[in-house]
């Protein structure tokens, strides 16, 4: 339980919060001051307030660290450059149905303007103050569009960042609360509620941007996470803390790569080399140590849980909410993009490096992950990639989507050219922006569901442009405007059918949790300008400019202007002006890219590094875009069952009836009426269209008294399309259960624990130090095939939805004739809240023969760690494996064999 303060109609509320975001009042007497900071200047303290992240990674109450300088950006005459032709008259508002923002300029021929921001939409937690001061900084970048509204909102990003830049964090579950140090030139905290570094926050952030604004403290932050084991070497990207205790339920950590990529071509010559090298090796080991943890082979995917989509009731079925065991055997979209990241990545550093093994290795698997993603997760009928595969008993993907995984495959160039048309016309839209996942789920509070982030909009933009889909891109540059300026600040989120930073209805009220400048937030308005508008992207060998203007928005944003100017863009050290000169038509589509010049020299998009000195003027000429205009999908969310998807239905028996299997489902109070049934059995299709009232079905191609072992799930979907979760699978296991061989503890050989029977069950207490081991000495096969090994366990080192204890071990088979060992994987066992609850781990998968005796052997290995092995976590105070030392215990109450062929 954490405690978040925010101050609400003149009194402190204090939010006394789970991981997972929900959240129960109680009153405080403690405000939240904010103190505005610039690019430079000497340091001073912050808001002090509460350090949490985003989702279900810990965090939690204390002051934040000293704000530090800015970009860093050196050299050089300051920009002062603006359109040569412009009427900013009526450019100073943006009306959003009966609100308004507006910005006044004191000095509008400066170089470095103060502009006064304003607005008459209600403030989440009445703040920041309105109007809102900003000045612009002679140190950092600055735009001039002839939109006076837009500029001044670009301005209110750079002081965001400014804001953001500290040089120690906090969080109540690490050094009890006080200061972290985090390297001689800062680094970047997660927001105004947020004051700590969290990995997939601060490199989602570095990706869309911010390590051009500051590549030391972009270099710091991500080496923040980075860590050798408590016990020397290893260094490896750290998960945070998260769903179940961490990894390998979650297994995101990856998505350092995007981040470090972006990192390393923002840095200059020795800075490079340096970080370039604590790179390479964090991704070899951690590539290396994922591929045996987290990496099934059968199907070429990645486990673990959604990247960002963290709270499990708002993106996983209701089922998988307090057993997170099936979110580590899921396998998500994103997640696996991350992955693909991070391989493509070793495999360049290691080619640069001379490596030729490591990079031959990287990009073998990185290729075999593409062909994955296509075979595994693309649904052909719906145009779209599957956000998630639930659980291992199902592997059918969902009919579900979510739109940072989307626009990821777009921009990895998963998705072929056809793919990312058809992701980008038919994703579907609602309210300002875009959902970051669809359909909506019934009944649960707005944060992911029903949400709007503004990073992910970043991402969809960019996405949009990759693809050339003008469309989406002019919906997502207004949501992103229309965002900043109602709310004075780059918010963490918004309800997504109002753009509400507040919805109040009951149970489900939400936004949840909502913070200020938040980081990857003040990211995405950074992206909407240098990435897409302008289309930078620093390279190794200099600076690619790629500019993607919408005609849309040059006509109805940009009417009134010849050019856009950003003065004094940061790049290695040196300073350089960019302009995109407009065309008086705009066309259709897309502007259209004509000459790129250098300081009158016509250059190519990718210009070399020797042409960017300190001052240089790059000038684009843009002319009048000529492909036809590209659609999106609206949904009219005036009928719920448009935006929302079917509650979870469930499978409530499976028996055998005349020597068939038939179920029985449970709608789970939907009007039948409404729905259609899709039956999987072993994840493939069997039965589609069955009418919501059937209540039973029975599967034609099965066979009661036979020695199959299926499971089967079921999803319903409206009539619009929109489908539900799938329901927990239910297996056949054979008459009176004869394809499970169950083994209690009585029949273990154990070495370490101690033999008890607490918590209602005989087991071993205190088990799973190093060298301790559990064996099951014989077993007989009573079939051939695949068999699932699983067992029945206990951890009580920490709460559900939080930690760093998930508890794993390695199982191993060995044939008792021969010692051969015949299979071998990873048991992974979340935390469960309590010593006294069992539950069941993953499944491993191994193949026997039927009459041969066998033995099972579980322990631990150099590999089988979980985040506690790791230094990073020394510090940690929120609960087991931090500052008393790593902890990897666990109770095991029974090992079954599970026989499935």
């Amino acid at each position: 339980m954490r405690t978040l303060a925010l101050a609400c109609s003149g009194t402190l509320l204090l939010l006394a919060c789970s991981d997972d975001g929900t959240s129960a009042s109680e009153e405080g007497t403690t405000g939240d001051d904010e103190v505005g900071t610039s690019f430079s200047g000497t340091d001073t303290d912050t808001d002090a307030g509460t350090g949490e992240d985003s989702g279900s990674e810990d965090s939690g109450e204390g002051e934040s660290g000293e704000t530090d300088t800015g970009t860093g950006t050196t050299g050089g005459e300051l920009g002062c450059e603006e359109p040569s032709s412009y009427d900013a008259s009526g450019t100073q508002e943006w009306l959003d149905g009966s609100y308004v923002a507006s910005v006044s300029i004191d000095d509008p021929n400066s170089c470095t303007r103060s502009y006064s921001l304003s607005t008459t939409s209600p403030l989440r937690d009445g703040v920041p103050d309105n109007p809102r001061q900003i000045l612009e900084q002679d140190t950092g970048p600055r735009l001039r569009s002839g939109h006076d509204l837009f500029d001044a909102l670009y301005a209110l990003a750079m002081e965001e960042v400014g804001e953001c830049s500290v040089s120690m964090i906090t969080d109540y579950a690490f050094n009890f609360g006080g200061s972290v140090p985090c390297g001689a030139d800062g680094c970047f905290e997660t927001g105004r509620l947020w004051h700590y570094v969290w990995t997939r926050d601060t490199a989602y952030a570095m990706d869309l941007g911010l390590a051009d604004l500051d590549p030391a403290r972009a270099r710091n932050s991500l080496d923040f996470k980075l860590s050798e084991r408590r016990s020397g070497g290893d260094l490896q990207i750290v998960q945070d803390t998260g769903s179940g205790g961490s990894y390998p339920v979650s297994s995101d950590r990856v998505t350092w790569a995007l981040g470090a990529g972006a990192t390393l071509a923002a840095l200059e010559d020795d800075a490079r080399a340096a970080f370039e090298a604590r790179a390479y090796e964090a991704l070899r080991n951690t590539t290396q140590h994922d591929r045996g943890i987290v990496f099934d082979p059968e199907d070429g995917l990645y486990r673990g849980e959604q990247s960002f989509l963290d709270w499990r009731e708002q993106s996983y079925p209701g089922w998988t909410a307090e057993d997170v065991v099936h979110i580590a055997q899921s396998k998500s979209l994103s997640t696996n993009l991350a992955h693909l990241a991070a391989l493509e990545l070793l495999a360049e550093l290691a080619e640069a490096r001379g490596e030729t093994s490591v990079a031959e290795e990287a990009a073998s698997w990185a290729t075999a992950l593409r062909s994955a993603l296509q075979d595994r997760l693309w649904i052909d009928d719906l145009g779209q990639f599957s956000s998630h595969v639930t659980t291992g008993l199902d592997p059918a993907p969902t009919r579900r989507m979510d739109l940072l995984g989307s626009a990821l495959a777009i921009l990895l160039d998963v998705a072929s050219d056809a793919q990312a048309q058809e992701i980008l016309s038919g994703y579907p839209h609602y309210g300002p922006g875009a959902p970051v996942l669809w359909p909506q789920q019934q009944y649960t509070p707005i944060y992911h569901n029903r949400g709007e982030w503004p990073f992910v909009t970043a991402y969809w933009l960019r996405a949009a442009a990759h693809a050339g889909h003008d469309a989406v891109a002019s919906k997502m540059i207004r949501a992103l405007i229309r965002g900043a300026a109602l709310n004075l600040s780059n918010m963490e989120n918004f309800e997504a059918g109002s753009g509400a930073v507040w919805v109040d209805e009951g149970d489900t009220s939400g936004p949840v949790v909502n913070s200020q400048r938040q980081l990857w937030s003040v990211a995405a308005y950074v992206s909407m300008v240098h990435q897409v508008l302008f289309g930078l992207e620093p390279t190794g060998e200099g600076l690619r400019v790629e500019p993607f203007v919408p005609a849309q928005v040059r006509a109805e944003i940009f009417g009134q202007t010849n050019a856009l100017v950003l003065n004094d863009y940061p790049l290695r050290g040196r300073r350089i002006t960019v302009v995109l000169n407009l065309p008086d038509d705009a066309g259709s589509g897309a502007l259209s890219v004509g000459e790129r010049r250098v300081d009158g020299q016509v250059v190519d998009a990718l210009i070399p590094d020797a042409l960017l000195v300190d001052g240089a003027r790059v000038e684009v000429d843009l002319a009048a875009g000529s492909a036809a205009a590209t659609s999106l999908s609206e949904r009219d969310a005036s009928d719920y069952r448009e935006v929302f998807g079917p509650r979870t239905p469930s499978i409530s028996a499976v028996e055998a009836v005349d020597g068939k299997l038939r179920l029985s489902f449970d709608i789970a109070g939907e009007s039948a009426a409404d729905l259609s049934l899709r039956v999987y059995r072993d994840g493939e299709l069997v039965a589609e269209g069955l009418a919501g009232d059937v209540g039973s079905w029975t599967d034609p191609d099965s066979a009661a008294a036979g020695e199959a072992s299926p499971c089967y799930s079921v999803a319903a979907s409206y009539a619009s399309g929109n489908a539900s979760q799938h329901a927990s699978p239910a297996c056949w296991w054979g008459s009176d259960l004869a394809h499970i061989q169950a083994f209690d503890a009585t029949n273990f050989e154990a070495v370490g624990g101690s033999a008890v029977t607490n918590w209602g069950r005989f087991h071993y207490e205190g088990w799973g130090a190093a060298g301790d081991s559990l064996t099951l000495p014989s077993f007989t096969a009573t079939q051939g095939g695949r068999h699932l090994f699983q067992v029945d366990y206990g951890n009580g080192a920490g709460s559900v939805d939080t930690g760093i204890t998930c508890a794993v071990k390695r199982l191993r088979v060995e044939r008792v004739s021969d010692d051969a060992l015949v299979g071998e994987g990873v048991l992974v066992m979340p935390h469960l809240g309590s010593w006294d609850r069992w539950e069941d781990s993953n499944l491993v998968a191994v193949e026997l023969e039927a009459g041969v005796e066998y033995r099972a052997v579980i322990d631990q290995d150099e590999d089988t760690i979980n985040m506690s092995s790791f230094s990073h976590f020394e510090i940690y105070t929120g609960g087991l494996g931090g500052v008393d030392g790593a902890y990897n215990q666990v109770n095991i109450a029974e090992l079954r064999v599970l026989a499935k062929p």
